[in-house]
């Protein structure tokens, strides 16, 4: 049962990772899932294919654990397992004591010998040992030394130290729209799935009605407003998602498109690439006919006919 617990999670670890790992995938591994049905590479094109594939590596990962513990603790079993209690040997008769006859008894014993009193001390010796010797006398005769006063303890300051007061202030506690705010990594995450949803939703529309939505320009919130893709939401969207770091000043970074119906072009424009790991994930291309930096740069996804667009 532990081995199959085992070969079960490993099982799981690699399938929801290699699900997980093809959100980060290079386009170039992507295409070889061109044999794969459509509903398998569309599926993998969303975010929920990253949680399940996260999930189930985590629960992959979590019975491999559950074996290894109870395996582990089978063993303590046996180990603690008493050993078995030895039975006593039987008591042997204990022989009889043999009386000696009265020719080999032991001889009865003999008495010691008086000790003998020790001679009275001579009335020289006693004088001397009743005398004090002269060191002994000097010392016992002088005084014992005062004792000295306790020295007073230093007093404690009555300002704490720098040290005391910062431990004692409140840290401050960044949220994470805080941090959201100061890490593009965080910005482009947000900005890469934002992209795939608008763009499935784009899909959906031209499945319907046969063209995309038309809007001449690139153009984003700052020139359309909120209804910035005429016609997608709430229809095949609930709202349109705006770019997390978006503003009213025109030049700042923002969702634009752009669409004469037949072909279509969505960015995510004005963006930093500093600090942030590859965007290139799921479709999503760097718009080169931009110039991009890495302080200013755009992508997001395009039909061929408004690459240059």
């Amino acid at each position: 049962m532990r081995f199959i617990l085992i070969l079960l999670g490993l099982l799981l670890m690699v399938g929801g990772g290699a699900v997980a790992g093809a959100q980060y995938a290079p386009p170039d591994l992507l295409k070889m899932l061109d044999s794969a049905p459509q509903q398998a590479r569309d599926f993998l094109q969303t975010p929920t294919a990253l949680y399940a594939g996260a999930g189930g590596a985590g629960f992959g990962l979590l019975l491999v654990i559950i074996a290894a513990v109870t395996g582990g603790k089978k063993k303590d079993k046996a180990r603690d397992k008493p050993a078995a209690v030895a039975m006593p040997a039987p008591a042997r008769a204990q022989p009889q004591p043999v009386t000696p006859s009265p020719a080999t008894a032991a001889p009865p014993p003999q008495r010691p010998p008086e000790a003998k009193p020790a001679p009275a001390p001579q009335p020289a010796m006693v004088a001397a040992a009743a005398a004090p010797q002269p060191a002994m006398a000097a010392a016992a005769s002088q005084p014992e030394p005062a004792p000295q006063a306790p020295r007073p303890k230093p007093q404690a300051s009555a300002q704490p130290p720098a040290a005391a007061q910062a431990a004692d202030a409140p840290a401050e506690k960044l949220t994470l729209a805080d941090t959201a705010r100061t890490t593009p990594r965080l910005h482009n995450r947000r900005r890469v799935s934002d992209l795939v949803t608008i763009n499935d939703a784009l899909k959906a529309y031209f499945k319907k009605n046969g063209s995309y939505p038309a809007a001449s320009g690139l153009g984003g919130v700052v020139e359309r407003g909120a209804a910035w893709i005429p016609g997608l939401a709430p229809e095949f969207l609930p709202e349109l998602p705006l770019d997390p770091a978006a503003s009213a000043e025109a030049g700042g970074p923002q969702y634009v498109y752009a669409s004469d119906g037949k072909d279509y072009k969505l960015l995510a424009h004005n963006v930093s690439l500093v600090g942030s790991t590859s965007v290139e994930v799921l479709g999503v291309k760097i718009d080169m006919t931009r110039q991009p930096t890495m302080e200013n740069a755009s992508f997001g996804y395009w039909t061929p006919g408004f690459a240059e667009t």
